[in-house]
């Protein structure tokens, strides 16, 4: 949910393409987000604050498992009271956000691969450890996610890490706990430098220039959907938590919660 529209212009080509390849058909979908959504209307430790269009998309990011989008609808209410720093109090404006954004340039890139996955980048690392501070990013990924289930339509997503400026400064100030909790990704390939073995995975109409793609530059490409992001809309979101008091005794799913993997692939470049 932008404040100047929507960010990612899917088409109805695209939507069907991600629905064949997962086997799945808009009558299917109806049926599930109408069982899905009395699932939830069930629970009485969640509010049903949710869109169709939300339950959709985390279907499709589920690859159509019911019992994967329950894991998914719980984490989302339920992961902003283990993991506030992430999730609650999402102000772009924010002096946090700010910071962060002068210091590591992260971008969602708007077009699709011809596999149907969404291309997100960071690059552009301050090689002055000192300059970054872990959480903020946590929370703009969190930003970024909260759009997306809105907007996008995709089979999943592929984030390319570009390692030319981390070192060992920025390791040792990683905080493990939060590395754990943004651990989403797996499925690491390395591209060594000058190499062009990264196109053979993601074509270069969805990388930025400066990593030997053709979308434009990574001044303009960063933090586009961050920054586009309606700040009122986003605030809204910290209304609707998890109850922890009032989850049935039965109901495990919080036990789970690290189990959302799913969809991400990761792609290391230098």
């Amino acid at each position: 949910m932008t404040d100047t529209g929507k960010y990612f212009a899917i088409t109805a080509e695209e939507v069907a393409y991600v629905r064949k390849q997962l086997g799945t058909n808009e009558e299917d979908i109806k049926t599930a987000v109408t069982s899905l959504r009395e699932w939830l209307r069930l629970q009485p430790h969640l509010p049903d604050a949710v869109d169709d269009s939300l339950i959709e998309r985390m279907y499709i990011n589920c690859k159509c498992s019911m019992e994967r989008v329950k894991l998914g609808l719980d984490a989302y209410f339920s992961l902003k009271n283990r993991i506030p720093e992430f999730l609650m109090s999402r102000d772009a404006r924010g002096t946090d956000i700010q910071f962060a954004m002068e210091h590591i340039k992260m971008m969602t890139m708007p077009r699709l691969t011809k596999d149907a996955y969404r291309v997100h980048v960071i690059t552009a690392v301050d090689e002055d450890s000192m300059n970054i501070i872990w959480a903020p990013y946590g929370k703009i990924l969190s930003i970024a996610m909260e759009v997306m289930f809105v907007e996008d339509y995709s089979i999943g997503d592929m984030c390319i890490i570009d390692m030319a400026n981390v070192n060992a400064g920025h390791v040792v100030r990683a905080d493990i706990s939060i590395i754990r909790n943004l651990e989403l990704c797996y499925k690491v390939f390395v591209h060594l430098p000058g190499s062009t073995s990264l196109f053979d995975h993601v074509q270069r109409d969805c990388l930025p220039d400066e990593l030997g793609g053709t979308a434009g530059p990574v001044d303009k490409l960063a933090y586009q959907l961050i920054t586009g992001a309606n700040r009122e809309w986003l605030l809204e979101k910290d209304k609707y938590t998890s109850d922890e008091s009032r989850r049935p005794a039965e109901n495990r799913y919080a036990d789970n919660i690290y189990g959302i993997a799913g969809s991400f692939k990761k792609l290391s470049v230098d």
